[in-house]
């Protein structure tokens, strides 16, 4: 066995009591980062191949432990890893590899991949030497896939009907530990074991029987009801925390487990096999930490998955459950408002929402990507993503970078590693990397102060009706800091901001995304205003003051007040506007805080003044618009009037498209074999209503077929919908359709194209796009919503998404299905679990089509 690296020689030790309030975790999938003994990388079984992203790559635990200096120059404190367990290594059923760790077939062995039990306490013992915590993710919800129910056999009163088991390329059909081995419903000695619950995939997942007792995704449900089911878990994962030293436990996919197991695995009083709490006591780790996963994306000012996430956290009557669960809604928020547009008043519910809900945010570990769902990079821009970052390092939660997410990554589980999947023959353990070096910077803001980390936020300001500016402050005894963003592209104006702060509190500049940070100064009334850069990301520290005015609010006294009239609740078109402002001779109207569209106004020597305001582009009636006049010279501002805009929608094309031509250009594809796909027509396309407004598109598309099997955040799922839009009278576009191997047809080229499914919503420009590049992500996606009874899904793109065209009479929309998995599905000859079959692998990826051109 290699030595340990020598790097941290001399550093303090790792604490076993840390506070992981003040935690930066750095998230690894083992096989994905790098490969430190190339001998254990083919095990022989057909399971090996790092040209194919569903087998194994050759990422280990010495992979790992030669890179902690990489971890450590970041930042990181911690390291989360994916399972280390010993895997189901290949699943010819469906035609995927367990290297991902969350298919056991032996929870108490290392995976022979990943290297032995001596690699894996070398490197805890690395970890704790450099003054870091490992964090192990483990599984209690189910094993690796060994048995099935054929479609429409299974009785609950007679789980050995339609039961059958299928053997992994090693020939196994069950995992090889006692007592998780007794998987056969048709031995009475298994069924009476009741290890697993005998039943089929989840088909509802808001039936909670299903949720808790039914197969997720074919994986074998364990019986966390059983007794000795319990003990077996506890037993196997208090020996990890024994004999290699974890310090910490993710629990995957604990929303498929009831609530009370978990009181039971944290805190059982049994000798043998006693609760984590007390198996990581007798191991010397008082303050070992357990955080669940519950895949809760709320949308927007929706609070349920947040609450569902609580209960896991603490029961009825406020007993702690787990000590922490990761925070998806906040997640869910972050994308939004930062990777697509949406109002950042999104977020400053959500930041409230959680710090009302949760009794311990600040044990809540915070994430802006991860190994289930498309990396921010997919379909957010590099500046969305450096927001979104600094957001986590001054929330409540534990920060958690998923590996790649500093070098730029946007595929889900591209490999760190030169040999690896998706890794373009080269390794990407650079230091220099934009994208390192500023997460070095911000997560030094966040472990340098424990204001950061423990501290309490208060929104201050958002924009109710796009993205635009953001602010809170934070406090943590008696002090303060105050954070502020603009989410939009263009500069937005944050005027009267009230601080909460005293008058005369110097605001010290302590970070900027670029650039430098301006020094403020709060006025008499506690406020302050300036005008934020785009995508601006700014933190200051309070300072305390002298006593008297700022020059800006001296400015402000001397030049009087802008008044705004009082306006209509509700407009049917363009605003009529009016006020008052006494000594100016011009002001600008800012509508929701663009600076950049302001309309500038004449004021008359009697200080009255009047405007038309042109609402074309707002199209949400839902939206609260916010209208501010503003002065810049003389630093003042009026007071905000708000407004809802209900305009009219035109249809402009409505078509039908044939049912039952969801098989390819030649009419040759095939849907895959896996058992959610049969019987179902979820890429067929039956017909389109094209309606526009003010510039702004929306599509409503009927499928034959619309269902979330997997729960998908989008609400529909076994779907993607890629749609092109062509501008009239525009020049440009591409003619490639990114990843789907076809060009557009009919001469047609695509000005924006959007990339719709069940875990990503991304919309691009064209420039820069070819064959195997999307493009450049707009900083506004569409929106979406989903009737599934129906089969109807509604895609609405704002005008600004689309560059605020004057009129899309003449425009062109090409739309098609295929389904998305980290990438377009793979095209095969045959059909596999997965897989579409039916074309060669270089194929189009087109299932149905439709071309409509607008009159």
């Amino acid at each position: 066995m290699q030595a340990a690296p020598s790097a941290c020689a001399g550093q303090q030790a790792a604490s076993t009591a840390p506070d992981w309030r003040d935690q930066v975790i750095y998230f690894a999938m083992i096989d994905r980062f790098d490969d430190g003994d190339p001998s254990n990388n083919d095990q022989g079984a057909d399971e090996y191949d790092p040209a194919d992203n569903a087998r194994w790559s050759g990422g280990d635990l010495r992979g790992l432990r030669n890179r902690l200096d990489y971890l450590r120059g970041l930042g990181a404190s911690a390291l989360w890893i994916t399972p280390p367990v010993a895997n189901q290594w290949w699943n010819p059923r469906v035609g995927y590899g367990g290297y991902h760790g969350y298919w056991a077939e032996d929870f108490s062995a290392v995976d022979a991949h990943y290297g032995s039990l001596d690699d894996y306490r070398a490197l805890a013992d690395a970890l704790h030497a450099c003054g870091m915590q490992l964090v192990q993710d483990i599984v209690v919800n189910h094993t690796g896939d060994y048995f099935q129910y054929r479609a429409g056999e299974w009785r609950a009163d007679a789980p050995a009907r339609g039961f059958h088991r299928t053997a992994d390329s090693r020939g196994r059909r069950a995992p090889v530990q006692a007592p998780f081995d007794r998987n056969d419903a048709r031995s009475r000695r298994d069924r009476d074991a009741a290890v697993y619950h005998w039943t089929p995939d989840i088909a509802d997942f808001g039936q909670r029987r299903q949720e808790t007792d039914f197969q997720l995704a074919g994986l074998d449900d364990l019986n966390t009801e059983n007794p000795e089911v319990r003990r077996a878990l506890r037993r196997v994962y208090g020996d990890w925390i024994g004999k290699v030293g974890v310090d910490a436990f993710r629990v995957d996919t604990a929303f498929y487990v009831p609530e009370d197991y978990f009181a039971d695995f944290m805190h059982a009083d049994d000798p043998q096999a006693p609760g984590i709490a007390e198996a990581a006591r007798r191991a010397g780790r008082p303050a070992f930490h357990v955080f669940g996963e519950g895949f809760a994306i709320d949308r927007a000012y929706a609070d349920d998955g947040a609450r569902k996430l609580e209960r896991y956290a603490r029961d009825e009557a406020g007993n702690e459950v787990l000590p922490g669960m990761i925070n998806f809604p906040l997640y869910g928020t972050l994308g939004d408002v930062f990777g697509r547009g949406h109002p950042t008043a999104e977020l400053g519910h959500r930041i409230d929402s959680m710090m009302a809900i949760h009794a311990r945010p600040h044990l809540m570990p915070t994430f802006v990507d991860n190994h289930d769902l498309d990396r921010f990079l997919a379909g957010g821009s590099e500046a969305g993503l450096k927001q979104a970052l600094l957001a986590i390092m001054t929330l409540p939660g534990i920060p958690t970078i998923y590996y790649g997410t500093e070098q730029g990554f946007a595929a889900q589980r591209q490999a760190m590693f030169a040999g690896g999947h998706g890794s373009g023959g080269r390794d990407h353990f650079d230091a220099d990397a934009p994208l390192y070096r500023y997460l070095r910077r911000a997560i030094g803001l966040r472990r340098g102060d424990l204001l950061f980390s423990r501290g309490v936020p208060t929104v201050l300001a958002t924009n109710t009706a796009t993205a635009g500016a953001l602010a809170w402050r934070i406090d943590h005894e008696g002090r303060q800091a105050l954070v502020a963003f603009n989410s939009s592209d263009r500069p937005a104006l944050m005027a009267g901001l009230d601080t909460g702060l005293a008058p005369g509190t110097r605001l010290a500049p302590a970070f900027a995304i670029d650039g430098q940070a301006p020094v403020l100064e709060v006025d008499g009334q506690g406020r302050i205003g300036l005008v934020l850069p785009p995508r601006a990301g700014l933190v200051w520290m309070a300072e305390a003051g002298t006593a008297g005015t700022s020059p800006r609010s001296a400015s402000k006294a001397s030049a009087g007040r802008i008044v705004l009239d009082p306006v209509p609740e509700r407009v049917p078109g363009d605003l009529q506007v009016s006020g008052h402002a006494p000594g100016l001779s011009r002001l600008s109207l800012v509508l929701d805080g663009d600076v950049e569209a302001a309309q500038e106004v004449a004021v008359a020597a009697d200080g009255r003044w009047q405007a038309s305001v042109d609402t074309a582009s707002l199209v949400d009636p839902a939206l609260e618009h916010a209208l501010v006049a503003w002065s810049a010279d003389a630093g003042v501002a009026s007071a905000p009037v708000r407004f809802r805009v209900e305009r009219h929608w035109q249809v402009l094309a409505r078509v039908a498209d044939p049912a039952g031509d969801d098989r390819g250009p030649d009419g040759r594809y095939r849907y895959p074999q896996e058992a959610s796909w049969q019987g179902r027509h979820t890429l067929d396309l039956l017909g389109a209503e094209v309606a526009a407004s003010g510039g702004s598109l929306r599509i409503d598309l009927q499928l034959r077929d619309l269902v979330a099997d997997w729960n998908p955040p989008n609400g529909f799922d076994h779907l993607l919908v890629t749609a092109f839009l062509q501008l009239p009278d525009r020049d440009g576009g591409a003619r490639a359709m990114p990843m789907q191997i076809d060009a557009l047809p009919d001469g047609m080229r695509w000005h924006y194209r959007l990339r719709a499914g069940g875990w990503s919503n991304a919309l691009f420009s064209s420039e820069g796009a070819d064959a195997s590049h999307e493009g450049t992500p707009a900083p506004v996606a569409a929106r979406l919503d989903v009737d599934r009874a129906q089969g109807r899904l509604r895609l609405s793109l704002p005008a600004e998404a689309i560059g605020r065209p004057a009129s899309l009479s003449g425009a062109r929309l090409y739309l098609t299905t295929w389904d998305y998995d980290g990438g377009y599905r793979a095209l095969a000859p045959q059909a596999g679990g997965h897989t579409i079959g039916g074309g060669r692998a270089d194929g189009p990826k087109v299932m149905d089509a439709m071309l409509i051109e607008l009159p």
